[in-house]
């Protein structure tokens, strides 16, 4: 089966965020007035600004380069952003004006059925296999708790992993022959939905560990423990949040308070975000189809030993796994 581009792999505990390499162009003016509009970055003839010979996938760039806040932070696109982003990607790949209009049909018609579908989980339906399954699971077990701060965080946590889920379902169920363009559209919307969900979660998570404290296994649980980790983990474009998290989780990894692996897959996400070595080897990236490597260690010799001693495994099979997803990533 063929899968979604996930346009966002570091949602994923194991694959890192790229910063951008080289700085895009700036948006010309009638391209940074779509910005602020969202009917008018709907309406816009994006195929006639191709035939103008336009660099559309550096325009595209140019316009996440706009969310850039500070060297560590990031804001979600806003939904006329989200357009213009989109159709300008779309347009950069659409051989005519004819297939640029049919992907964007179809790819309307699956995001409406990925809506209805999202609702409908979070509201409780069963799911009985993967991957929703996992999702189900984790709103059912919101609404089992009785302290609402812990109902709210696995809400949180759930709906983060429905959104993860969404890439990893077939393109089949969510549109009939998808076609490439169709299907980079809806995971462009699904990444930008992801971003939004991970911005509010992490104001949310801030909010309440200032006014309550982390949440400790022995007092709320090792599920809310882990949830509240997740969503620690997918603020990348909050560095300065994540930084201040990892010095809340080294104290209590010692206490048993926190799980070792937590702390150290955020550790090491926090390193590979700065651009600099991680120490146990859970971040990395997919160099071809099937073919995962990690990013540059700390000690390339003494890695395992940090692994074992943080609950994390064999890197060798952690490998394996991640060349699989590698496989279905590229595929």
């Amino acid at each position: 089966m063929v899968r979604f581009v996930r346009v966002l792999a570091a949602a994923c505990a194991a694959l890192s965020l790229s910063a951008f390499q080289a700085v895009p162009p700036q948006l010309p003016p009638h391209l940074a007035a779509l910005a602020d509009d969202p009917a008018a970055a709907r309406a816009f003839d994006y195929m006639a600004l191709k035939a103008e010979g336009a660099d559309l996938k550096a325009l595209s760039n140019a316009v996440s380069m706009r969310t850039r806040i500070d060297a560590d932070t990031r804001r979600p696109l806003t939904e006329a952003e989200t357009i213009l982003h989109t159709e300008l990607a779309a347009a950069a790949e659409a051989p005519n004006a004819e297939v640029f209009e049919a992907d964007r049909a179809a790819a309307d018609a699956a995001w409406d059925r990925w809506i209805a579908f999202g609702e409908a989980v979070m509201a409780g339906q069963p799911v009985a296999e993967p991957p929703f399954s996992h999702v189900a699971d984790r709103v059912r077990m919101a609404e089992d708790a009785t302290d609402p701060r812990i109902r709210e965080l696995l809400r949180r946590a759930a709906r983060d992993q429905l959104l993860r889920r969404g890439w990893d379902a077939d393109d089949e169920v969510w549109m009939e022959s998808p076609t490439p363009g169709a299907r980079s559209r809806f995971s462009s919307r699904l990444g930008q939905q992801a971003w939004e969900v991970d911005s509010d979660n992490t104001e949310w998570l801030k909010a309440d560990i200032a006014a309550n404290g982390w949440y400790l296994i022995s007092v709320h649980g090792e599920a809310a423990s882990s949830a509240a980790w997740l969503m620690a983990q997918h603020a990348d474009r909050d560095r300065p949040f994540q930084r201040h998290v990892l010095t809340l989780l080294e104290p209590l990894v010692a206490a048993g308070e926190t799980s070792p692996s937590n702390y150290a897959y955020l550790y090491d996400r926090i390193a590979v975000g700065e651009n600099r070595p991680q120490r146990y080897g859970s971040q990395g990236r997919c160099v071809a189809r099937g073919v995962w490597v990690p990013n540059v260690l700390e000690d390339p010799e003494g890695v395992q030993a940090l692994r074992d001693a943080n609950d994390l495994g064999s890197l060798a099979e952690y490998t394996a796994h991640m060349h699989q997803y590698c496989a279905d990533f590229a595929g």
